[in-house]
Order: C-alpha cells, then structure tokens, then sequence
C-alpha cells in the first residue's frame, strides 16, 4: 500500500506519474486493471486522462459516463491501448458482460481502468490495482493504491 497527498494538479499528476510506473513493472499475461475508486469529482478522469498522456494517447480522454467503455490507442511501452470504463450506470455487475469483460481481461497489451469499480467488484481480477482518491481539503487530495 503506497499513499500521497496532493496540493496541486501538477503534484497529483506527479504521484500519477510515480503510480504508473508501478502499474508498468506489475504487468502480468492477462490484462492490467485499475479499479479507481473516490466520490464524484475526486480526480477519476483525471487520474486516467493522464495516465493516458504519460503513456502516448494522441486522443483527448473524456469521461465515459454516457458510453460506458472508451478505447484509446497508446504509443509508448507498456500497452497499446487504454480501455476506460465508467460503470457507474450499471444497475447489476454482470451487465459488464456486454462490454466484452472477459475479451479485455484476456489481452495483456491493455491498460483497463475502471471508474466506481465497486459496482462489479465481484468481475474484477485478484491482480486489481486498486486506486483510492479523496479530497481531505479544499486543496488536498489524498491518493492511496493497494
């Protein structure tokens, strides 16, 4: 378990920085997931918008509330594709099946990263990386990952 706390987005984008390169040296044969967890506006899309610049998206990520799934294609090691997914709208975790779920767990060369992932913590691999963001103050954010 490491833990930051943040006073700015230049920090936080810096304690992104240091998590990813944790991310990349715990790469296994399935896919890597992220589940994010933190109240409506801690940092999710954040924290994925910039794990997708350290990494090489040449698109804008955005938030994929409405869509529920976004694909992104990355130019730097160790991935070729971010996959983000907002499941906040899922009323049941099995409604992730539709999304193609176990497809994506299957490709090692994906980086998946899952906002509210509470709501299908039961279709989550035991290797999850999980990602806690909270404010602890008009100006602090506190980052945890376990």
């Amino acid at each position: 378990m490491n833990r930051w706390k943040t006073h700015s987005l230049e920090a936080f984008n810096g304690v992104v920085k240091e998590i990813s390169e944790i991310i990349a040296s715990n790469k296994g044969s399935l896919a890597t997931v992220i589940a994010l967890h933190g109240d409506l506006g801690a940092g999710k899309t954040t924290f994925v918008q910039e794990l997708a610049r350290i990494w090489g998206a040449k698109e804008t990520v955005t938030s994929p509330t409405f869509v529920i799934q976004k694909k992104y294609v990355l130019d730097s090691a160790p991935f070729n594709e971010l996959v983000h997914v907002d499941v906040y709208r899922l009323e049941e975790s099995s409604e992730v099946g539709a999304l193609g779920w176990n497809e994506l767990l299957k490709d090692n060369e994906s980086l998946v990263c899952v906002e509210w992932a509470e709501k299908i913590k039961d279709k989550l691999p035991k290797n999850t990386v999980h990602v806690y963001i909270e404010w602890v103050g008009e100006e602090e954010r506190s980052i945890e990952i376990k």
